[in-house]
């Protein structure tokens, strides 16, 4: 048998010699005598500015009015701009409002019509040779009581005309008032025939001169008295042609207030197109019923006066050459501004005999010029 092995007895293993003594960390050397360490400088990888970082400015909530009262800085000093040269040119402008008022009021000469010419006073004067001629001039004749010379300014004139026109009775004394000419017996066979309606009050406008037909227009807006309705106003015109008087142009005065107009426009009728004097106001669109095509039309209010209310209203074709001359930007007659027109109309009973409509066939002038 075999005899069984003793065990082999464990090794033994050393522990590392560890100095003996307290656990605590050396001082470093040279401590008190070190100094302060130099503050760390930010270091910098290129010597260029615009790297550099830039400090940040916070605005407050009390800079936000400065701000808004910056902007508005120059919209101010623009506008102040624009009022400056407006009444610049509203006083001083040649044809201002204010220098035609003072034209409008200057003294006019009106001569009467037995006034005779100047007589021609001759004087004598040396010629060659001592030969003496004789030279006729003229000199201002003296005045009588036949050659009054009555001055007037031309808007008191036509104030003055325009009140007598009003109040006259009978037609034979408007015959002298009114261009065209027209005979008395013309005259009676409208309302100037008798007194006119009583007169409310009479509102002028800023005369208006044409240079090139040579006369100068004297609008009115004369309100009537209506018994158990408000005042009617018309629009009547006093036209001075030169240094000649002034009178009232008749073809607008009968059509507005002697009715031409209402008599032609009340009910669908199959006269010939026919010319009227009148306030013209276009307006996009047609939006009454009874009007065939009405989504192809545009309106053309035809009023008594700027501040009337309407005699009737016209359609046009949104097609037509009427549409173009409106929405030019140079042309007089624009659209919801109103203006003295004079245009043609005429009752339409062909595009659709059930619903006759008020066509408008020529816009003879944009204003009241023949």
């Amino acid at each position: 048998m075999e005899s069984e092995e003793d065990p082999e007895p464990p090794v033994a293993i050393e522990a590392p010699l560890v100095p003996e003594g307290p656990k605590i960390r050396p001082e470093p050397r040279q401590l008190p005598e070190r100094g302060h360490p130099a503050p760390i400088s930010p270091k910098r990888t290129t010597a260029d500015d615009g790297l550099r970082p830039r400090e940040v400015t916070y605005l407050s909530r009390g800079s936000r009015p400065r701000r808004v009262f910056h902007s508005l800085l120059p919209a101010s000093f623009i506008a102040a701009a624009g009022v400056l040269v407006y009444l610049l040119l509203y006083f001083y402008y040649p044809d201002g409002p204010v220098r035609r008022l003072k034209d409008a009021e200057a003294p006019l000469v009106i001569a009467s019509r037995g006034e005779q010419p100047a007589a021609r006073i001759p004087s004598p004067t040396l010629g060659r040779g001592g030969e003496s001629k004789i030279t006729v001039e003229e000199a201002p004749a003296p005045p009588t009581q036949g050659s009054a010379v009555d001055e007037i300014s031309p808007a008191v004139a036509a104030n003055n005309l325009l009140d007598a026109f009003l109040k006259a009775k009978d037609a034979a004394t408007r015959a002298e008032m009114v261009e065209p000419e027209a005979s008395a017996q013309e005259l009676e066979k409208t309302l100037l025939k008798g007194p006119l309606a009583e007169v409310s009050q009479v509102f002028s406008d800023l005369p208006r001169e044409n240079s090139l037909e040579g006369f100068t227009d004297y609008p009115y807006r004369v309100s009537f008295f209506v018994a158990g309705r408000p005042n009617t106003d018309f629009a009547v015109l006093v036209r001075q042609r030169g240094n000649q008087p002034p009178k009232v142009f008749l073809p607008a005065f009968l059509d507005l207030v002697g009715g031409r107009l209402a008599a032609f426009t009340r009910q669908p009728n199959n006269h010939d197109p026919a010319r009227f004097h009148v306030i013209l106001e276009p307006v996009i669109g047609c939006h009454e019923d009874g009007i065939p095509n009405a989504d192809r039309k545009f309106t053309l209010k035809l009023l008594s006066s700027n501040f009337g209310k309407e005699t009737a209203r016209s359609y046009c074709g949104n097609h037509s050459r009427f549409r173009e001359m409106v929405e030019k930007p140079d042309y007089p007659i624009r659209w919801g501004i109103r203006v003295p027109a004079t245009v043609t109309i005429q009752w339409n009973h062909k595009e659709d005999p059930t619903m006759p409509y008020l066509e408008l066939i020529d816009i003879n002038s944009p204003d009241w010029n023949p």
